[in-house]
């Protein structure tokens, strides 16, 4: 009995309250600097992350998306209240001559507690703010013009590569040749029967055309080793044959999408094309400090446009995209799939697309003053908010992209879609041109033929 003395006593020592085990040791007690206080929040018009709703007048009369709904969590558990302000330029903040305006000069100021807006990790913004409230991270896109599906005039040589096609040529290249190599061997050494006789090279390069196609033809009595040369053509023709009628059908009824500007590169190329950038954005700040060619060059482009590329409105940016000139815009990748939500309804034509390449990922926060007394509340209960995925559920209510409108990229870059209509006279230009091409030399043979026997008599 002594000896279960130590355990009863460890025991003791446990208080077991459903599914959790408490430890009687000292407790750290979590500071709540905002408990029954009331703090001043700066935010702007930043979708998806968060929205500013108004009424036909204009005024405003809530907020949304899922930054709101963060913040909700937070005042909810941390017991604060809260009064919101709407920024009059309509950035995170852009550095003038020294000074922030936007939602870092606020927080500059300290003119209010909390800047509500997603903020990417800069060196310069980290001069100026606190970064807190963590709210995962984004990657740089380009927002384009949905392109319009384009039918393949060469599906019916698209079904085999290249290669396939070269190392059929030289295939049958190389029977014929060896063919015509056995009926010489034949005829110089009399081995061939005088009245079975030899299949010459254009008869047997006619007879192999007529297998491939599967047409048939007739190869004249020949010796065996050109009848064994034949069988063994007219076998390993059925297979490709086979395999090429199997799979035409259904690269006949693909069509091709790959937007104008597919990357940043397509980009910097374009002689025509513009780019629209969020004034104060990390896309603005990574582009005006890029040291890559490529990037620099856009950046030249956006800043020789001006006001015209560099806005302060996300709707007027995607207003561009979709006017008559050729404009793109460079956004988060999450800003980008909110816009494609937002104009690419059901039932409407699919109006925007998200470009093939991405870059830049990076780490978004919210924002608080250097002095702020409240960033350790702020990231633990952030921390708690993803923890529980509550924001992976908020996350991925507002960034469902449209079904019928997605382009699913292959690693060129271009997305293929299968069609259900009937197959349209583009997809038989090639065919058509095989067929005006014979009818022509089948006509100059006849002249040439003709004028031959006129000029013999």
């Amino acid at each position: 009995m002594l000896s279960l003395l130590p355990v009863w006593m460890a025991l003791s020592a446990l208080t077991v309250c459903g599914s959790e085990t408490e430890v009687f040791a000292p407790r750290r007690i979590l500071r709540n600097n905002l408990q029954g206080k009331e703090i001043n929040i700066i935010t702007g018009h930043f979708i998806p992350a968060i929205s500013i709703l108004r009424n036909s007048s204009g005024h405003v009369i809530g907020y949304s998306d899922f930054l709101y709904h963060q913040l909700e969590y937070l005042a909810q558990r941390l017991k604060f209240t809260y009064k919101i302000s709407i920024i009059r330029e309509n950035t995170n903040g852009v550095k003038r001559n020294g000074s922030w305006n936007g939602l870092i000069g606020t927080l500059l100021r300290e003119e209010a507690d909390l800047a509500l807006a997603p903020f990417a990790v800069s060196l310069e913004r980290y001069e100026a703010i606190e970064f807190c409230g963590s709210i995962t991270g984004d990657s740089t896109g380009i927002l384009v013009k949905y392109p319009e599906p384009i039918v393949s005039s060469t599906s019916a040589i698209e079904v085999f590569s290249i290669g396939v096609w070269i190392g059929w040529i030289i295939s049958a290249a190389a029977v014929v040749g060896i063919s015509i190599i056995l009926t010489c061997i034949s005829k110089k050494l009399r081995i061939e029967d005088r009245k079975r006789g030899v299949a010459d090279h254009k008869t047997f390069a006619w007879y192999l055309y007529g297998v491939l196609i599967s047409q048939g033809s007739y190869l004249p009595s020949s010796p065996s080793p050109q009848k064994l040369l034949a069988a063994t053509w007219c076998i390993v023709a059925f297979v490709f044959v086979n395999i090429y009628n199997s799979t035409l059908t259904s690269y006949m009824s693909v069509s091709y999408q790959r937007p104008l500007i597919n990357s940043f590169s397509d980009l910097a190329a374009s002689s025509t094309f513009k780019a629209t950038v969020l004034t104060g954005s990390i896309q603005d700040i990574d582009l005006l400090r890029s040291s890559t060619a490529v990037l620099k060059t856009i950046a030249d482009k956006i800043q020789k446009c001006s006001s015209d590329c560099r806005r302060f409105n996300q709707t007027e940016m995607f207003a561009l995209v979709l006017g008559e000139e050729p404009y793109v815009s460079i956004v988060p990748r999450t800003v980008g799939i909110a816009a494609l939500r937002k104009n690419n309804l059901e039932r409407e034509k699919c109006r925007l697309a998200m470009a093939h390449e991405t870059m830049s990922w990076k780490p978004m926060f919210m924002a608080v003053p250097k002095t702020s007394p409240y960033i350790e509340e702020i990231n633990r209960e952030s921390l708690w908010f993803i923890d529980t995925a509550l924001f992976d559920y908020w996350h991925a209510q507002y960034l469902k992209r449209p079904l019928h409108c997605r382009l699913n990229y292959n690693t060129k870059g271009v997305s293929t879609k299968t069609f259900k209509n009937r197959v349209i006279l583009k997809q038989f230009y090639l065919p058509f041109l095989i067929l005006f091409c014979g009818y022509l030399l089948a006509f100059l043979q006849f002249l040439r033929e003709r004028l031959g026997f006129m000029f013999k008599f």
